[in-house]
């Protein structure tokens, strides 16, 4: 395992009692949820990718999708088992993830490539648009900027992360690249809880 799983592992129960009810002030997170939710709704299965503690693929689930969570850290997805026990949460990798080709009806990677460096973002794109079916939706989030920030430490504990901002022209670049098309973007400030950086959102899908 990389530094980013196991720096998951470790951060696993701190992360889902600072997350796990993170919606609850997410006003327009809960909107667009909503409208991916009405367009999956009995299509097939979803998948919630770098799910942390499952809120979102919870939020999904209780909307009526058959949704499931996939996140690289063992240990998190332990901590989202245990929290919504009637859901099915994996282990895998963004970069190689466990479902066969044009097998979901859907997919919500909330903030799931801000470990991942361009070049990992970039195959991480091609593999999401591997496993969607055609005109299948993903409502993908990220940090809007163009840095990198380093932590050693995350809320008191001992963590090896780098954490990745991205514009949204190489976003939008990329998922072009793998043959997905932008429906729309939104961007939004942060909420005051938050990291006070600003938000994307971008719902594209697989057309062939």
């Amino acid at each position: 395992m990389n530094d980013v799983g196991r720096s998951y592992d470790a951060l696993a129960e701190e992360y889902a009692a600072r997350f796990f009810h993170e919606l609850e002030y997410k006003p327009l997170d809960r909107a667009l949820l909503d409208v991916f939710a009405a367009e999956v709704r009995s299509k097939g299965r979803v998948a919630d990718l770098g799910c942390g503690p499952g809120h979102v693929a919870r939020y999904l689930h209780e909307r009526g999708v058959d949704a499931i969570g996939v996140d690289l850290s063992a240990a998190t997805v332990a901590v989202a088992r245990r929290l919504s026990p009637g859901l099915e949460f994996e282990t895998g990798s963004i970069l190689d993830l466990p479902m066969p080709d044009a097998s979901l009806a859907g997919i919500v990677a909330f903030y799931a490539i801000v470990n991942l460096t361009r070049d990992e973002v970039l195959r991480a794109v091609r593999e999401m648009r591997r496993v969607l079916r055609p005109e299948a939706p993903m409502l993908l989030s990220f940090h809007l900027g163009d840095e990198l920030r380093h932590f050693d430490e995350l809320f008191g504990i001992n963590v090896a992360l780098d954490f990745y901002f991205f514009s949204r022209v190489f976003v939008g670049d990329a998922l072009e690249a793998a043959g997905l098309v932008v429906d729309a973007w939104i961007e939004r400030r942060p909420y005051s809880p938050e990291h006070p950086s600003t938000r994307a959102y971008v719902l594209a899908r697989r057309v062939t």
